[in-house]
C-alpha cells in the first residue's frame, strides 16, 4: 500500500469514527492533525519535480498563513 492510500484510509476511518459519534470535536481535530503530520513526513520524503512543487506552494502557503494567524489569535 502506498503512503497516499494509507493516509486516505486513515482519514476515512477517522471521518467515520466522528460520524458514528466515537470522537468529540477535539479528538477529531487532533486526529486530523496526526494524519497531517504523517502526510507532511511522506511529502518531505517524496521525490517531487520542481514543476509539481511549484503547483503545491500556493496551497501550502495559504494553509500555513491561515493556521499561524489562528494560532496567534488563540495566544499560541
Amino acid at each position: 500500500m502506498t503512503h497516499s492510500e494509507d493516509r486516505l484510509r486513515e482519514l476515512e476511518a477517522l471521518k467515520e469514527q466522528r460520524k458514528q459519534g466515537g470522537l468529540d470535536v477535539l479528538g477529531y481535530y487532533k486526529g486530523l492533525l496526526r494524519i497531517t503530520a504523517d502526510l507532511i513526513q511522506n511529502l518531505r520524503d517524496e521525490n517531487i519535480s520542481e514543476s509539481e512543487a511549484k503547483k503545491q506552494i500556493p496551497l501550502i502557503l495559504v494553509f500555513l498563513e491561515e493556521q499561524i494567524a489562528k494560532l496567534a489569535g488563540r495566544g499560541g
